[in-house]
């Protein structure tokens, strides 16, 4: 069973500086102007572009020319306009720390080792990396790491992460979509994985009486549930519940349907996945009834 690692690409304690261009670059030059180069340095990797977008470009600063210009080790392939942020970050790739779980809680420092070295994906949110034999038997921990110079953010800067032994209900991508969020670019996906868990964790507890959680593969309404569930909590956390609040309590009405048995998740061919045969409700109202309320026997 493989876990599926998500990091931001840029977290902040990997940002080192940063600054904007002052004119226009064309393609092919080894010198960018900015509006000021304090705080830039020999040696940065920096990101020329908007991060996590299309046509961000990774640069090394060979030096720092003066007040206002830098020198490159190489040129930037792809043109870029005046105002275009410069960022300097620590280290251009992350190192995947890995852990057994002992005890049910996040092991000592000293139980990680590194697992792999990941490039960080620039034009994306999240860098991500799978371990193939990865399962809730693990926590995994995650550092950005320059491999020139060895400089390399805390251990305990990030939380630790422990594996799953499950795929996810619904992609992260999938869910902005639901919410109409796919072009909010400063949403960070660890926040949209937030609110995928806490869906997850509710239609579990909502459907453990009657089927077996979690679900593994997840079934489509189960996906559907999902995707319903945390694009609702992510538009209430983003703008509020008066704008949302009637979203939200219809999503959680749909789980708690399927946690009763009101409605039934069946598999791919239509065939129920409950695990009970508890009876949950009354299903004619104007059958003769057996039991009445304070009837004693």
């Amino acid at each position: 069973m493989a876990s599926k690692l998500r990091i931001d690409s840029f977290h902040e304690i990997n940002i080192v500086e940063r600054g904007e261009l002052s004119s226009d670059y064309v393609a092919e030059a080894t010198a960018i102007l900015l509006r000021s180069t304090q705080g830039f340095v020999a040696g940065q990797t920096i990101y020329v572009g908007a991060l996590a977008r299309e046509g961000v470009e990774k640069a090394v600063v060979e030096s720092v020319a003066d007040e206002t210009t830098i020198n490159l080790t190489e040129a930037l392939k792809l043109p870029h306009a005046r105002y275009d942020a410069v960022t300097a970050v620590l280290g251009d790739q992350i190192h995947v720390y890995r852990a057994v779980n002992v005890q049910d809680a996040v092991p000592d420092d000293g139980s990680f080792s590194v697992l792999a070295t990941r490039a960080i994906d620039p034009d994306q949110q999240s860098t991500y990396f799978a371990d193939s034999a990865g399962s809730s038997g693990y926590w995994y921990r995650f550092t950005y790491f320059d491999p020139t110079t060895m400089a390399e953010t805390p251990l305990t800067a990030l939380d630790a992460v422990r594996g799953q032994d499950f795929p996810h209900y619904a992609s992260l991508g999938d869910i902005r979509q639901a919410a109409g969020l796919q072009n909010a670019f400063n949403l960070a996906d660890r926040t949209v994985e937030l609110w995928r868990g806490i869906a997850e964790t509710e239609i579990n507890s909502a459907l453990a009486g009657a089927y077996t959680v979690p679900f593994n593969p997840a079934p489509a309404i189960v996906k559907s549930l999902t995707l319903e569930l945390a694009a609702a909590l992510l538009l209430v956390d983003a703008y509020g519940n008066g704008a949302y609040g009637a979203r939200l309590k219809d999503a959680r009405a749909k789980v708690t349907a399927y946690g009763d048995k009101t409605a039934v998740v069946t598999d791919e061919n239509g065939q129920s996945l409950s695990t009970s045969n508890s009876v949950t409700g009354y299903p004619d109202a104007n059958a003769p009834r057996s039991f009445y309320i304070g009837q004693r026997f």
